[in-house]
């Protein structure tokens, strides 16, 4: 008898710490604290109760473009593009584009429900404070290869098997990533935060990013260049 395990999801993460100019990561990590936690009380409180505020619908989604936060993107540059070589592509022949990236906030009995970033193509999320008991990171997949009765593998079905869950018989997974990690993923793919259990704030940076064809001779499905591009609307 043979099993084949087919299909797997690819979810890199590394750890990257604090990213400081001067050596000085525990002060940059405070900065980044504190600057977050302004822009949420500076901005409308989360949609509700149960609801993480996320910056990205509140007026905050382009913290690539604030200085305080250079040295965090360079060091995401990085590793997206270790992320690109381990998935056996070639960097040299594309361009990555950063189009919005943006801070989440959960406190205690917060969370973020399930989602894609439906317009992007590789999603990150780096973690600048998680304490033991943050949420962690879950990963759903919308259409189980094994699932062969709809809704089967949910967690509520849960008494009609014998044995744990796993990969092959389970619609998500769960990855507890620590402070100072960097997760990347194909955007397409939905994931959620569990509930926030600790009385300090879970807070993380997200951002997508837009893959484009240096040049686009030869090839149909990756985008050409946006300097190619021509804006039609006035």
């Amino acid at each position: 008898m043979k099993i084949l395990e087919l299909f797997p999801l690819t979810v890199f993460c590394q750890p990257i710490g604090f990213p400081a100019p001067e050596g000085h990561p525990e002060e940059q990590k405070n900065s980044w604290v504190q600057h977050i936690l302004q822009m949420r009380e500076a901005s409308d409180p989360p949609r509700s109760d149960i609801s993480a505020w996320t910056g990205d619908v509140k007026g905050h989604e382009f913290l690539h473009k604030e200085p305080i936060f250079e040295p965090l993107f360079d060091s995401i540059a990085t590793g997206v593009e270790t992320y690109l070589q381990q998935m056996g592509l070639d960097s040299t022949q594309i361009n990555l584009y950063l189009t919005r990236s943006w801070a989440v906030v959960a406190y205690k009995n917060e969370r973020v429900n399930r989602h894609a970033h439906l317009q992007s193509h590789l999603s990150v999320a780096y973690y600048i404070q998680k304490p033991q008991e943050g949420g962690r990171l879950a990963f759903f997949s919308s259409g189980p290869p094994n699932e062969f009765v709809p809704g089967l593998f949910e967690p509520r079905m849960g008494s009609l098997f014998t044995s744990p869950r796993s990969p092959a018989n389970s619609a998500n997974t769960i990855v507890d990533v620590e402070e100072g990690d960097m997760v990347i993923f194909p955007s397409k793919t939905v994931h959620a935060t569990e509930p926030h259990q600790s009385e300090t704030p879970r807070i993380s940076i997200s951002a997508d990013i837009v893959i484009t064809l240096k040049e686009s001779k030869n090839h149909e499905f990756l985008l050409p260049d946006f300097s190619y591009w021509k804006k039609m609307n006035t």
